[in-house]
């Protein structure tokens, strides 16, 4: 978890990605660190870089935002 607080913040039980869910350079270099990154379906993802917290398996979108569940 460590390795992700510049990109990630606890926000009460949610690892919320803090930019947003159109910022696909920080979602590249987030998952570019994480250990735990596993691509999702390809059908699930939407950024043309696999390596992106955006086609991660362990994010969840949430209505304004996406988390990270592979911490809890």
């Amino acid at each position: 978890m460590m390795q992700l607080k510049p990109w990630y913040q606890l926000e009460g039980k949610v690892f919320r990605f803090r930019f947003g869910t159109e910022n696909s350079e920080a979602s590249r270099e987030a998952a570019q660190t994480c250990k735990q990154f596993s691509p999702d379906d390809e059908d699930e993802q939407i950024d043309d870089t696999l390596v992106s917290c955006y086609n991660c398996m362990n994010r969840r979108w949430l209505i304004d935002g996406v988390e990270c569940i592979q911490f809890k």
